[in-house]
């Protein structure tokens, strides 16, 4: 019986330091799970004001809607700023981009939406020449920010011209005012 008493103390303390070794082997790789990877960023967890912010994140009523257009024919940049039309109350960053899939969102929050679109055409500022789908000599003008309406027609036809004019007309040519697209005609037609 003395050899077992004084074995179990040993034994003890053999199972205390395996026990120890142990537990700091469990803390080293809890320890080193938590550490970021080379090549890898850490995840950033949320705080709760961010996570409820996502889930609520809602366009209220008479939120800003702020459209910025860049006309890239003219490289001229008009802002728009109205009240968010009725169909856009209610609805998440995803939903406003289903309604607006030519825009790109830059700033969304649920009382202002930001966006911009770079439409391949010229301004509101410009007169536009250009041939209508007859080939008929037209002027055009932006009159609602996307899109060119007929201002008016020419009794010239673009087959009439130089080819070198006419690839030019085929794209529209802006003209600031009228005058100087006046002076522009008179001199194609020299």
């Amino acid at each position: 019986m003395s050899n077992k008493q004084s074995a179990n103390p040993q034994n003890r303390r053999m199972l205390l330091v395996s026990l120890m070794i142990t537990a700091a082997v469990v803390i080293v790789t809890g320890l080193t799970l938590l550490l970021p990877r080379p090549g890898h960023a850490p995840e950033k967890i949320p705080s709760a004001e961010e996570a409820n912010a996502a889930r609520e994140d809602l366009v209220e009523e008479g939120a800003i809607l702020f459209q910025t257009l860049t006309y890239t024919r003219c490289e001229h940049q008009v802002a728009r700023r109205v009240t968010a039309p009725t169909e856009l109350y209610g609805k998440n960053l995803a939903g406003v981009e289903a309604l607006y899939p030519e825009w790109q969102i830059t700033e969304f929050s649920p009382s202002q939406i930001r966006m911009a679109q770079q439409p391949d055409i010229f301004c509101p500022d410009h007169l536009v020449l250009m041939p209508d789908a007859t080939g008929r000599l037209c002027v055009f003008q932006n009159k609602y920010g996307d899109a060119l309406a007929l201002v008016s027609e020419l009794e010239t036809d673009v087959s009439t011209l130089p080819a070198a004019l006419q690839e030019e007309l085929a794209e529209g040519i802006g003209f600031p005012n009228a005058e100087e697209l006046d002076k522009w005609l008179e001199s194609a037609e020299s």
